[in-house]
């Protein structure tokens, strides 16, 4: 998918702001070389880069990157697909936010990170679990399956259990998971929805034309309408999983 690094901030800067607290988590961590895994526009790792010996910011966004550049020069930020990176033995943690969801090929990734970290590093993360965003999901979906679209899920939404298995599975130990729920307000009004899903459901929106793309997203503002709109704002209904895991000797 195709990010807008320009109104990356505007359209899910709430995702931010709750990485936020994740980056709390990881500053009772060990403090070495850290790698910032899907780092967006760079926002969180400049926080990360406060604490740390190192800090390197990957994203496979050129668009993101170049922004998080112009942000923060003094940060390395590199363009990479997270699942064949190159580091071995590099980096004493790896921080992710609201990433994982996006990558379905898990055995991959996480093959991955372990690679790239130390013995004993840490990998500590926050993505969407199952049950996440369950009405606007089912919402796009009626919306393209009846204009004969192939539509499927591309989002990798696991149970606490599942994911704590492929973790175990891929040499690491895992030393705290839990999932919670959480509100996202979205802080543009009548637009919020609209906007969101044009950033994070591009793939689908690119399938229709601007007239019919209206009327899709019409539909889905009808449908989420009743329970999602507050009178002022979207809220988004969230299930996340955050999870503190070890590499194993």
């Amino acid at each position: 998918m195709k990010w807008d690094a320009q109104n990356y901030e505007k359209t899910c800067g709430r995702v931010t702001e709750h990485g936020a607290k994740l980056v709390d988590v990881l500053r009772t961590m060990p403090r070495g070389k850290v790698l910032d895994l899907g780092c967006g526009t760079g926002v969180l790792t400049s926080e990360i880069a406060k604490f740390s010996d190192e800090v390197i910011g990957l994203d496979s966004s050129f668009e993101m990157v170049e922004k998080a550049k112009s942000m923060y020069p003094e940060i390395d930020f590199v363009v990479s697909d997270a699942c064949t990176m190159h580091w071995n033995n590099y980096f004493d943690a790896v921080f992710s936010n609201a990433v994982l969801h996006f990558i379905k090929t898990q055995d991959v990734l996480l093959d991955s990170i372990r690679k790239v970290l130390k013995k004993n590093g840490v990998f500590v993360c926050e993505f969407g679990a199952s049950g996440n965003l369950t009405d606007l999901l089912n919402a796009v979906a009626q919306a393209c399956l009846q204009r004969g679209k192939d539509y499927s899920l591309r989002f990798f939404y696991p149970t606490e259990g599942q994911f704590r298995a492929l973790l175990e599975k891929h040499g690491f130990r895992v030393e705290s998971a839990f999932t919670y729920d959480l509100d996202t307000q979205l802080t543009e009004g009548e637009p919020g929805l609209r906007n969101w899903i044009n950033q994070v459901f591009n793939v689908e929106m690119g399938w229709f034309d601007d007239n019919e793309k209206d009327k899709v997203l019409m539909e889905i503002d009808s449908a989420l309408r009743p329970t999602l709109w507050s009178g002022s704002n979207w809220h988004l209904p969230n299930r996340r999983i955050q999870v503190i895991a070890q590499k194993k000797e």
